[in-house]
């Protein structure tokens, strides 16, 4: 019974965590609306995969969380460092998109220098929050899931997360696919969004270093 819990709230705790736009679900609606969905389904599984580590990781770390409180704020610090950067970085693409969209500067197509698998994992990497968020949900589920910090429910909730997180990102792969004559707006402005996204995040991470 404790397995059945475990697995179905981490199935329903990952589709809370994950279904907000973040720099994930915005990047995998852009390989669906830009490019294939063949393709953003390569992107997922190199995502889900650094998920499925970060679970494994956060359910280790639960376990002495709260006798160690500096852990928790340092993932805070590293965290709101990564976002910033990546503000900045999809800033910068976003204006060259523009000003090369104006016609002001020509230059051939690029292709990325990442598979959409790597990719997937490289941007699912750089995302460090599921590592607290998830560590502070083992936390909440072992309060009354009395076996919970045992093998056999670590793994549930692992498998649990990280399907919860795969039907998300498949949900965001399928629905901006399906619309994507009507998200002109979404397409030409995607690097600004995923900017506002990681620029927001990174504020809410410094605001809260000290609490």
């Amino acid at each position: 019974m404790s397995v059945l819990f475990a697995f179905a709230f981490a199935v329903l705790f990952s589709f809370v965590g994950v279904l907000p736009p973040g720099i994930v679900n915005m990047t995998v609606a852009n390989y669906s609306v830009k490019k294939s969905l063949k393709r953003a389904r390569k992107f997922i599984n190199g995502a889900i995969l650094v998920v499925f580590i970060q679970s494994i990781l956060a359910f280790y770390f639960a376990t002495f969380l709260e006798s160690h409180p500096q852990v928790t704020q340092n993932l805070k610090l590293v965290g709101s460092v990564v976002f910033i950067l990546l503000t900045v970085f999809f800033l910068g693409k976003g204006i060259q998109n523009f000003i090369d969209s104006k016609g002001e500067i020509k230059k051939k197509a690029t292709k990325s220098k990442l598979k959409p698998f790597l990719h997937g994992i490289f941007i699912s990497g750089l995302n460090v929050f599921p590592i607290p968020y998830y560590a502070f949900v083992s936390l909440y589920l072992s309060a009354f899931i009395e076996d919970f910090f045992t093998n056999l429910v670590g793994l549930a909730f692992v498998v649990g997360t990280t399907l919860g997180t795969f039907v998300v990102f498949m949900g965001y792969a399928y629905l901006f696919r399906t619309i994507k004559h009507k998200v002109t707006f979404f397409i030409k402005n995607i690097n600004f969004i995923i900017a506002i996204i990681t620029g927001l995040i990174a504020v809410f991470t410094i605001y809260n270093l000290n609490k």
